[in-house]
């Protein structure tokens, strides 16, 4: 009596299609007009930045954008947080120098808006959003939090000047400082290892390179040797092989149900429908 035998689906080997994002579960956007809204009742600027945050981190890769980690994609992100850092040199004056022309008698608005004001010199990190590379493009929305960190930090700095100028010191040079250093040396780190904050919070994963993914095996080489295997044993060891095969194929691992099967097929028992 032939035995029958269908060939069980296998999980996909995540190293042969790219893994596309998986939908995240998404905040709704009313959520963030009531914290807009909180944050609008100090500084309308402030709420109107914080909404402009929100719309450019909430934005995915498109269905075209690569998720295998290219040769040059770790230097190319590496950049975003190499430029927070020395930025700081070009940034920070502007700030102070915007700081100290508020008059005592600002609106917190114009506070706000000097702690915003040196932001025009990371506008060109946006170029990072044009990237083909999904791992770049992470990375630097995932730089544009860090800078929105900053200049929250900032702006808080900024409004407390005139109440508290050690209180607003402490914030800035701690608190801004703090996310500078750390956020940047973050920042290298994961992009030195291939990975990313955001892309894991996404539910994003990066392919290895081709050059890296294991050899796949040439099926017909090996159904090729299996016959010539086949063909060399007698009746009595054909019965044995079979035997084994079947007992392989009902309580082996996946691998093995997958040779066992190979076997069977080349016995003829198996049937595809």
């Amino acid at each position: 009596m032939t035995n029958q035998y269908s060939e069980p689906d296998n999980d996909q080997d995540p190293n042969e299609t790219p893994i596309k994002s998986t939908k995240p579960k998404r905040m709704s956007w009313l959520l963030y007009f009531v914290i807009a809204f909180f944050i609008g009742i100090w500084t309308a600027l402030g709420a109107l930045f914080f909404l402009a945050v929100v719309w450019i981190l909430r934005r995915n890769p498109d269905s075209a954008m690569s998720f295998t980690l290219g040769k040059n994609d770790k230097k190319t992100a590496q950049r975003v947080y190499t430029w927070l850092f020395f930025s700081s040199i070009i940034t920070v004056p502007i700030f102070i120098g915007a700081a100290a022309n508020a008059s005592y008698n600002a609106t917190i608005n114009e506070r706000v808006l000097a702690a915003l004001l040196p932001l025009i010199m990371h506008a060109p990190l946006l170029l990072g959003l044009t990237s083909k590379s999904a791992f770049v493009y992470r990375h630097t929305q995932q730089g544009i939090l860090l800078i929105a960190l900053r200049a929250g930090m900032a702006s808080l700095a900024a409004i407390n000047v005139e109440d508290n100028l050690g209180y607003a010191l402490l914030l800035f040079v701690f608190g801004n400082g703090a996310l500078w250093l750390i956020g940047s040396i973050v920042g290298w780190s994961q992009t030195s290892n291939g990975k990313c904050w955001f892309m894991e919070r996404k539910g994003e994963k990066l392919l290895l390179p081709e050059a890296t993914q294991p050899a796949k095996p040439d099926d017909s080489k090996i159904d090729k040797e299996l016959d010539h295997m086949l063909k060399s044993l007698d009746a009595k060891s054909m019965d044995t092989v079979r035997q084994k095969a079947m007992h392989a194929f009902r309580i082996g691992t996946p691998e093995l149900k997958k040779r066992a099967i190979a076997v069977l097929s080349q016995l003829g028992e198996v049937e595809k429908f």
